[in-house]
Formats: C-alpha cells, sequence, structure tokens
C-alpha cells in the first residue's frame, strides 16, 4: 500500500502534466504620466464613452462599424488627445476594442495620439 504523500505527489504531477500554461495578451495603457502634474486640466480632443448600449464620440451615437471612421475623421481634423470612460454596463472587450480602434485610426492617419483610460 502506497503512502498518502506518495498519491498526493502524483496527483501534483497529474495536474501540473495536464495543465496548459497560455499567456494572455496584455494592453499598454500608456505612461502614467508626471507625478503631481501642473495643476492646469486640459481637455481631451475626443471623448469615447464606452457603456453597456455601446460606443459614443464626443457624445455621439456610434455604430460599431463606423467607429474607425468617425475616429479617422476627428484625426483628421488635428485632434492629437482622446480619453476613453467605461460607464455602468460596459464590458472589458468593449473596453479593449475601443482602444484598439482608436490606436488603428492614429496608426493610418499617422497621428501621435495620447491616449487615456479613466476610472
Amino acid at each position: 500500500m502506497t503512502s498518502l504523500i506518495d498519491v498526493i505527489f502524483l496527483l501534483l504531477l497529474f495536474f501540473m502534466l495536464s495543465s496548459t500554461f497560455t499567456r494572455f495578451g496584455s494592453v499598454d495603457f500608456g505612461g502614467t504620466g508626471k507625478a503631481g502634474g501642473s495643476g492646469v486640466a486640459t481637455t481631451p480632443d475626443i471623448l469615447v464613452m464606452v457603456s453597456g448600449e455601446g460606443l459614443r464620440i464626443n457624445g455621439t451615437v456610434v455604430s460599431p462599424d463606423a467607429v474607425e471612421a468617425d475616429l479617422a475623421g476627428y484625426l483628421a481634423k488635428g485632434a492629437k488627445s482622446a480619453m476613453i470612460l467605461p460607464r455602468e454596463g460596459a464590458n472589458a472587450q468593449a473596453l479593449v476594442d475601443a482602444v484598439e480602434a482608436l490606436r488603428r485610426a492614429a496608426r493610418l492617419s499617422g497621428t501621435d495620439l495620447t491616449l487615456t483610460v479613466a476610472r
């Protein structure tokens, strides 16, 4: 008869070898900025509100198909900063989709966009 520690060791070994380890993708939200700051609040050029009902860009409801085209229009007009405000009902995937849409639109327009995600 085997001892209890041998059985526990075999179970531990089994679960370690049968599990898979995946690397989760991460999203870089940019630097945290300077500590202290200048005390002057700046208004972002683009305000994206993510909620359970969808996306609002500068107060206008935007369909998921038209997000990048709408953002490209703001960037073409000279927008340099954007803020994403997650609202009630927003899930993590909607937030990531908004960040990726902003990054993609900035990359396609060749704009150096400063992105801030509010809490």
